[in-house]
Order: C-alpha cells, then sequence, then structure tokens
C-alpha cells in the first residue's frame, strides 16, 4: 500500500501532521502510471526514402481502422486517429494527428496504405521514375 507522503521533505512535524491528515489513505493507481504511454503515436515508426519508394509506419493499435483518416493534399500527407468511448462512468477520447512532407519525387498517384493484424499503418510511394539519360551527340561532317 503506498501512502500519501508530506511534499515538505525533512520537517518530522509536518510529515507527522500530514500523515494524521490523510489517515495512510492509499494512492489511486493513476498516480504512479507512466503517462508517457498514453503518447502512442508520439513518434513515427521506420521511414524509407530510397531510390524506390518512400514509407512510413505508425503504430495505430490503439484505433480500429474505421477510428483513423488519411488525406493528400498536394504532398502534404495528414494521418488521423480519433477514438471515443462513452461508458455509464464518463467518457473519454483519444487522439492523433502527424503531418507528413512527402519527397518530390513521390508517385502520389501510386500512394497506397495497409494496416496489419498488429496495428502497423505502412504508407507507401513509389519513386517516379527517372526520366534523364545521356544524348549521344553525332558528328555531321560537311561535304
Amino acid at each position: 500500500m503506498l501512502l500519501l507522503r508530506s511534499p515538505f521533505s525533512g520537517s518530522n512535524a509536518l510529515d507527522q501532521l500530514f500523515d494524521e491528515m490523510t489517515g495512510g489513505v492509499q494512492l489511486p493507481y493513476w498516480r504512479d502510471a507512466d503517462h508517457n504511454s498514453f503518447n502512442f503515436s508520439d513518434t513515427i515508426g521506420e521511414v524509407v526514402n530510397d531510390d524506390s519508394k518512400f514509407s512510413v509506419q505508425l503504430d495505430v493499435s490503439h484505433f480500429k481502422p474505421e477510428d483513423l483518416k488519411i488525406q493528400l493534399d498536394g504532398r502534404e500527407l495528414k494521418i488521423e486517429g480519433t477514438q471515443e468511448t462513452k461508458t455509464e462512468h464518463g467518457y473519454s477520447k483519444r487522439s492523433f494527428s502527424k503531418m507528413i512532407l512527402l519527397p518530390e519525387d513521390s508517385d502520389l498517384t501510386a500512394l497506397k496504405s495497409a494496416i496489419s493484424n498488429e496495428g502497423k499503418l505502412q504508407i507507401e510511394a513509389p519513386k517516379k521514375a527517372n526520366t534523364s539519360r545521356s544524348i549521344p551527340i553525332n558528328f555531321v561532317a560537311k561535304h
């Protein structure tokens, strides 16, 4: 059992008074919880940007596929997730939003996404074919 302690460390009289006032109340479970775990989509997972493709992976395992939305505006890729839960005891809502600027050589018409059984969202765009090539110069002699 966790006991509340005085914020005034080192003061025995204040510690004793605080203990008497709280009567050894147990702290709620969430007081010592790792609140960083609520930042489930705070970082982008694996990113690949090579000559053949651009891809990004996000952990969206806390969201159902119908809670997710992906939009493309020009080269700006926006990924959003919103989940609302209502119970007899209350209401909770969690959400995230990510904005990614796709590389200029990404083929935006071939952009695709997929979600795995583990809740990993993969978004991928192949790179446009390189249309540059060397043009040989022929010498034409005049007669």
